[in-house]
């Protein structure tokens, strides 16, 4: 002890004595300069605006020549210090002091050695300029830049130093380099090892000189003065602000002299920790750092690490190095026994998970370890015992937060692409895919998983994270018994805490985002309904975050103890619930019960159509109805289809958010919703409000969907007639077969006279669906029908009427035509437009399809009118082709073409219709009013853009539907009272490609762009942009340097900017065999990322009544109005009265079933939720079940009287004990189940058949 605090004190007189050397020699300089050049020399640093910035922020004056710098010296000389003879708090003061004086005096020298012109030295960077400092400082703000490492001196070799700087680059820290040791500095050694050295690589060299380290110091003390907005002349101000905001550290490598170690005082001074590789005292607590000031580790794997700790640098491991695609779309992906390589745990084998804390010496960070034989020894289908322990240390971390970080691991491992993860502690079970065995992924990928997403999700407690795999049997059985008590403890510390034993509760508002005035009320006998909270966690969750979802409530004063009811949580959730209730009772279902939530106000495409939300739950709400539908989703990049288990409809909130893109789309949704976001740590989900301008969402690209062509007799209105006697007869006599007599067939059917001449079409099906159920009937007879009658008038159906020159007219008249109902069933249609040719061939396809309608063609007025509410004049010769025609107006309306001045579009209904009708129908639309160019930018390159003009919005919408058939975006814009959805780059080719263009002049210009981007001399600057992670895999791959730029492949590995599929085209060839795949699946994906141009949060002023939502069966999110977004599941079981039992039943969301209230968990979810107290019905997690407190008030446990026997078997053993405790052991097995009753009637008589003590209590209502 005595020893060590010898070295400090000479460690301390070396940084005084070399203080005054660096001044002595200042004031040298000084004086020899100034005889030279006199006092008006001019000394400056080049492109700043803040003088010398220490001496302007520590002493506030300007320095511009040399009689000012000459004053200034004595200020400087103001800090030095004498050595002390007193104590070790003394001699550091001092020595800090004295620090400051060198670096003051320092930067005087390097502002000297400028004006002379000796600095920059050639190939160094010397003093970074203001504009270098603000392009740093904001990627420092938004996190792209983690820290800052001041390197000063020299590593023993250049392989060490290269190593050094690859970990710092790793972890996006800016290295700045300084200094010499015995004439090595670490930018010659990272040239040696040809790394590359620049802003733009995060290495910037600042000089040989051990002076030129004050470009480092000035660059931290202009931060202070550009971002703190101190000014200068306030010393403590501006040395607080670079302790607490600046994330710097210096590396101090090599030999240290009196000067170098008087500058790491410096550093010390102004807040930033040394770390050094040589044997020196350490510094541990000091009150100018935050931690540690000065610290010695001479293990260079270990150097980095400790000097974050240190400076409590927090890095985002942006890209976890794994042989798989990970991202948060994975979760959820199911990996099927076909598909297995080899699986852990389940009813497989032997398998846990167990996270526990440690102290920081005990933890290696980034270490993994697998102690047995890895995934490879294991045959293919085979299982595996598995144990993985993970322990953690940090400053801040607490044994209480163990169970929350290990419950993360399910999570962190199923985000993991080809990974199956299920259950936690050691009911856990894990499949590993043969796709991902065969990239590459073995057990240790699950520690460096486990490590970045610990060190990404709880950087506020973790500082280190070490990870141990087992895979022995015996080993896997030691640790185990370990956890279990681990585990244990854990319950019993929290089987031990009652509502009574705390004064505060906690708070859960993470489901406002769907539903408004939801407030979970957390207690230690009661979890958040969504069972995924307990009170600790919540409590824990609000010492990490205390303005987070998770807030204490004080109980206050108890008003009941029986139900449950305190005056503070009453107060809390009155002001949580924007006012809506007024009272909370704990332990009580039938008065005053704790609320329930879920909704998304969206629109989405369901069983493979667009459809408004409310529309679809306003038409299926109260019945079973919709559990026949599936709705569309995103899984592992593929669009997928999910059936719907619940959906709600509950009142809008009172802010809600507009999310606009660069595409068109637009977005209304409650301010916590999540949506897909692309950002440097992958796809994640974002909240609506956090979501920024610039930001990328993901976006519906391909829509693949199954391809239905209607029936023409669907679309032909029922009112029309056959004149086919042979089919009319043959009717007749098939009914009085059946009948005996035909007028009691006609009674039977409610069928007016049969006439012999005649019958509509929607009598015909009646009679034939009676004759045949089977559907045979009728497609034999449909067959025969060769003429259908409106009045006299008849069209001819015997040819295949829906053909691809069908929908060509359509989409013709949809962009430059008019439909109008004339009397009854009748139909007007005009198709005007000045292209003659467009005109002839219009006429020529419709007589073709209808060679029985009359159509004329006339020539327009020049004079103004209206088509469509729009006032058109032509400049040309309008030519109007105009017929009647009942079927195709029908056609029309039928797929959505408005039809009349009042009529709707909704041309949503082609969407699933065959490819072939859709390009047809594009191919019309773009003919008739569409357009297209080709055009010189600037006289350097061609630019080409084509446009599908519509009048309605919805239609727009539509059409980017139909466009996304094939993968093609269109972006949306209005212009003036029309909407266009505009192609180009990629988008126009592919859109050229594929509709056959009859429009003589845009044929021309068409052909033309097709010729140029063959030639490769159309414009690329609508390049699709690809998501952060393939940038990283591309920057990963030998060899890319020889095809892309270094500063692009930079870019990438650092997430400064998204790859393109240009560039990744070009890599492709390179990458390694096993890589491929993962590629080619991440370009291959049916989403794009849309550029948001919008996002705001407004007040709803009833704009919006109802907000909606729809649960779905796995995949917790849906496509809403063509963006990703999330939705949750949220309560795990419903609790519902059965007053004919005089109990509860409970029934969980997994089980699909009738209950014998008379719904399935679907409708009950649709029922209780979305805020509100419904009494008699209330949501709940799994494991409040089996706690005390359940529903005390109204009986507890001896109330239950049924639920699903699945429920029955996971609460298990703790079923079993709670129902000892109650004094009735055989209570589990008089609670029905679905395999004794169904219904109230059955579970009555079942109840009386096994004496349920429910039976014989006090009545519930």
């Amino acid at each position: 002890m005595g020893s060590n605090r010898e070295m400090l004190e000479t460690l301390g007189k070396l940084a005084i004595s070399g203080s005054h050397k660096v001044v002595n020699s200042l004031d040298n300089l000084l004086d020899d300069l100034i005889k030279r050049k006199g006092e008006d020399f001019k000394v400056s640093f080049p492109q700043t605006g803040y003088y010398l910035p220490l001496i302007y922020a520590l002493l506030g004056k300007e320095i511009t020549n040399l009689r000012e710098a000459k004053d200034v010296l004595g200020d400087i000389k103001s800090f030095l210090r004498e050595v002390p003879q007193n104590s070790w708090d003394s001699l550091l003061k001092d020595a800090t002091d004295s620090g400051v004086a060198s670096a003051l005096s320092a930067e005087l020298i390097e502002a000297i050695k400028y004006a002379e012109g000796d600095l920059p030295e050639e190939g160094w960077q010397g003093f970074i300029p203001d504009s270098v400092l603000r392009s740093l400082g904001i990627q420092l703000v938004d996190g792209r830049i983690s820290g800052v490492a001041v390197i000063l001196g020299a590593a023993p070799d250049s392989k060490i130093a290269a190593t050094l700087i690859r970990e710092l680059q790793e972890r996006n820290i800016l290295s700045l380099l300084a200094g010499s040791v015995n004439k090595k500095n670490f930018r010659d050694q990272l040239i040696s090892e040809n790394v590359q050295v620049g802003l733009d690589h995060y290495i910037v060299p600042l000089g040989s000189q051990t002076s030129s380290v004050i470009h480092a110091v000035n660059f931290a003390i202009r931060a202070s003065l550009s971002y703190g907005g101190n000014k200068k002349g306030e010393t403590q101000k501006n040395i607080d602000y670079c302790k607490k905001r600046v994330p710097a550290f210096v590396l101090a490598l090599g030999e240290l002299d009196d000067i170098k170690v008087a500058v790491a005082f410096a550093a010390i001074r102004l807040g930033f920790p040394v770390i050094t590789d040589q044997d020196v005292p350490e510094i541990r607590e000091t009150p100018f750092t935050s931690h540690e000031a000065l610290l010695s580790e001479k293990n260079y794997s270990k150097i980095v690490s400790l000097a974050l700790l240190a400076r409590d640098i927090k890095v985002k491991i942006r890209n976890i190095p794994i042989p798989v695609a990970y991202s948060a779309a994975f979760e959820g992906e199911r990996v099927r026994r076909e598909q297995m390589y080899c699986q852990f745990g389940g009813k497989y084998s032997t398998a846990f998970e167990f996270l526990r804390s440690r102290s920081l010496e005990e933890v290696e960070d980034g270490k993994v370890e697998i102690i047995g034989s890895e995934i490879d020894s294991c045959p293919e289908g085979g299982n595996m015992p598995l144990g993985i322990l993970v322990e953690v240390a940090g400053r801040k971390m607490q044994k209480d937060f163990e169970p929350i970080l290990e419950r993360q691991i399910h999570t962190f491992l199923n985000e993991a692409m080809g990974i199956f993860h299920m259950g936690q502690r050691n009911t856990c079970w894990i499949r590993i895919s043969k796709d991902a065995f065969n990239k590459g992924f073995r057990l240790r990928h699950f520690g460096v998983i486990l490590h970045a997403r610990l060190h990404d999700t709880f950087s506020k407690i973790v500082d280190r994270v070490q990870v141990k795999i087992y895979t022995n049997q015996g080993d896997v059985e030691k640790i185990l018994e370990e956890a279990k008590k681990a585990y244990q403890e854990r319950d019993e510390r929290m089987a031990g805490m009652t509502d009574e034993s705390v004064d505060v509760f906690y708070s859960c508002v993470l489901c406002q985002s769907f539903a408004p005035n939801h407030v979970c009320i957390v207690k230690p006998e009661r979890l958040g309904l969504c069972g995924a909270y307990t009170w600790l966690d919540a409590k824990a969750s609000y010492e990490l975050n205390p303005t987070g979802p998770n807030q204490p409530v004080k109980k206050g004063e108890c008003l009941d103890p029986v139900r449950g009811e305190w005056k503070g949580v009453n107060e809390f959730i009155y002001q949580k619930s924007n006012k809506t209730l007024e009272r909370f009772h704990a332990y009580s279902i039938l008065t005053w019960p704790e609320t329930s939530c879920c909704v998304g106000d969206t629109q989405i495409i369901i069983n493979d159509k667009p459809i408004k939300i409310g529309e679809f739950i306003n038409r299926y709400r109260g019945t079973e109805e919709y559990t026949k539908f599936q709705a569309l989703t995103l899984g592992n990049g593929k669009n997928i289809r999910e059936k719907i288990i619940a959906m709600q409809k509950f009142p809008a909130p009172e802010e809600l958010v507009k999310i606009k893109t660069k595409s068109g789309l637009e977005l209304i949704l409650t301010r916590d919703h999540k949506v897909s976001v692309d950002r440097a740590e992958g796809i994640v989900w974002v909240r609506a409000d956090q979501i920024r301008e610039g930001d990328r969402v993901l976006a519906l690209k391909r829509l693949k969907i199954n391809s239905k062509l209607p029936d023409i007799f669907d679309i032909i209105p029922g009112c029309c007639r056959i004149r086919d006697r042979e089919i009319i007869g043959y009717l007749k006599k098939e009914l009085r077969e059946k009948y005996g007599r035909l007028s009691k067939a006609l009674r039977k059917l409610s069928i007016p006279n049969f006439k012999n001449n005649s019958l509509p079409i929607s009598t015909m099906r009646t009679v034939i669906n009676n004759l045949d159920s089977t559907g045979r009937l009728w497609n034999e007879v449909k067959g025969e029908v060769k003429r259908v009658y409106k009045g006299w008038s008849y069209i001819d159906i015997s040819n295949r009427i829906l053909n691809n020159d069908l929908f060509y007219i359509l989409g013709l008249l949809a962009s430059d035509g008019s439909i109008c109902r004339i009397g009854k069933g009748e139909y007007k249609i005009n198709f005007i437009n000045t292209e003659k040719t467009l005109v002839s061939v219009y006429k020529s396809l419709l007589q073709n399809l209808f060679p029985d309608r009359n159509v004329k063609i006339r020539l327009k007025g020049s004079s103004a009118s209206f088509i469509k509410g729009r006032r058109i004049k032509a400049k040309k010769i309008c030519y109007d082709c105009y017929t009647n025609n009942f079927i195709l107006g029908a056609i029309a309306d039928y797929f959505g073409i408005k039809v009349g001045l009042k009529g709707k579009w909704n041309l949503g209904k082609m969407v699933n219709l065959p490819e072939n009708f859709i390009t047809s129908f594009l191919a019309g639309i773009f003919d008739g009013d569409g357009s297209i160019r080709l055009r010189k930018y600037g006289s350097r390159w061609n630019v080409a853009e084509a446009y599908l003009c519509i009048e309605d919005r919805e239609a727009a919408i539509h059409l980017q539907l139909l466009l996304k058939r094939f993968g093609i975006i269109g972006y949306l814009k209005k212009s003036g009272s029309i909407y266009k959805v505009v192609l180009y780059g990629k988008n126009l080719i592919d859109f050229l490609n594929l509709i056959p263009i009859r429009h003589p002049q845009k044929k021309i210009v068409s052909n033309k762009i097709k010729e140029l981007s063959s030639l490769q001399e159309i414009d690329k600057t609508q390049r699709e942009v690809l998501p952060f992670r393939i940038g990283r895999l591309l920057a990963e791959i030998s060899g890319s340097e020889s095809v892309l730029s270094s500063s692009a492949l930079f870019y990438y590995k650092t997430c400064r900017s998204r790859p393109l599929l240009s560039n990744v085209s070009k890599v492709l060839d390179l990458l390694p065999e096993e890589r491929t795949e993962e590629v080619r699946n991440l370009i291959d994906r049916d989403y794009f990322l849309d550029i948001v141009k919008e996002a705001k949060i407004f007040k709803n002023q009833g704009q919006f009544d109802y907000v909606y939502n729809l649960t779905l069966s796995h995949t917790h999110s849906y496509y809403a109005n063509g963006i990703h977004i999330a939705n949750c599941g949220c309560f795990e079981c419903i609790v519902a009265i059965l007053p004919e039992a005089n109990g509860f039943m409970i029934v969980n969301r997994e089980y699909s079933g009738m209950t014998p209230c008379g719904m399935t968990f679907s409708t009950l979810a649709g029922s209780v939720g979305g805020g509100a107290q419904t009494p008699g019905f209330m949501g709940i997690g799994k494991l409040y079940i089996v706690s005390k407190k359940f529903i005390s008030a109204d009986g507890g446990l001896k109330r239950i009287v049924w639920m699903p026997k699945e429920l029955k078997e996971e609460l298990g053993e703790r079923l079993k004990k709670r129902c000892a405790e109650e004094g009735l052991p055989d209570l589990i097995d008089k609670i029905a189940d679905e395999t004794s009753a169904t219904t109230a009637e059955e579970l009555v008589e079942y109840l009386q058949k096994v004496n349920h003590p429910a039976l014989e209590m006090p009545p519930l209502i």
